[in-house]
């Protein structure tokens, strides 16, 4: 399989959605939070959350990683890139987000605090960037795709001298390790609360800036 990274296009909105929801199909607290998930081209709301993004923010890029035998897309993620420090103003913020029909509002909401609470606390408005969303289509994890994607981000925050934040689930904590990541706190959310079982975890993480 020959991998290529390059910057998604409008026209792979859909193909984002699609990874997605197949990366996360067998996660409980997603399904938790979208009960009842319509099919990407019915989510108007979360396709226009992409088209506002996708161009109109020049410190968000969206990459995908592209099998060039088959010209599909795999995988695909979205890097924040903070050169320089932010004013309270800008990133203290918590954006209002309207979901799609099928959607868990009081969970995601719920969710999206905590994280949003945390990254206020742990980078708030540093110079750093941000691994805000690595997802890989399950038919193609274990290939190097994801790799290639934060390695993209690892070589920008190098060259800059910038530590990176993210948020990871367990099934990524050894990629990010093995590139210089280390854990700084956990998020854990009892779903037996919102109806299921067990302990959901996201871990915090930052890879501290090259000397």
């Amino acid at each position: 399989m020959s991998l290529t990274i390059k910057p998604a296009a409008e026209t792979d909105i859909l193909r984002i959605l699609q990874i997605r929801d197949a990366a996360f199909a067998q996660d409980p607290w997603q399904r938790i939070m979208k009960p009842n998930l319509l099919p990407p081209h019915s989510r108007v709301k979360a396709i226009e959350r992409f088209r506002k993004e996708y161009g109109h923010d020049p410190a968000v890029h969206f990459l995908v990683v592209e099998d060039k035998d088959t010209d599909e897309i795999v995988a695909v993620a979205k890097w924040n890139i903070y050169k320089t420090e932010r004013p309270e103003s800008d990133w203290k913020k918590e954006p209002e987000i309207e979901w799609d029909e099928g959607t868990n509002n009081a969970a995601i909401t719920f969710f999206l605090n905590g994280i949003f609470r945390r990254r206020h606390k742990n980078i708030g408005g540093k110079a750093h960037l941000a691994l805000d969303m690595l997802d890989t289509h399950p038919d193609h994890q274990r290939k190097g795709a994801g790799r290639q994607l934060v390695k993209w981000g690892t070589d920008i925050a190098d060259e800059a001298g910038l530590p990176i934040y993210l948020e990871a689930t367990p099934s990524g904590l050894k990629l990010y390790r093995s590139m210089g990541f280390v854990d700084i706190e956990s998020f854990d959310i009892d779903m037996a609360a919102w109806g299921g079982q067990g302990i959901h975890r996201h871990i915090c993480m930052v890879r501290p800036a090259k000397a």
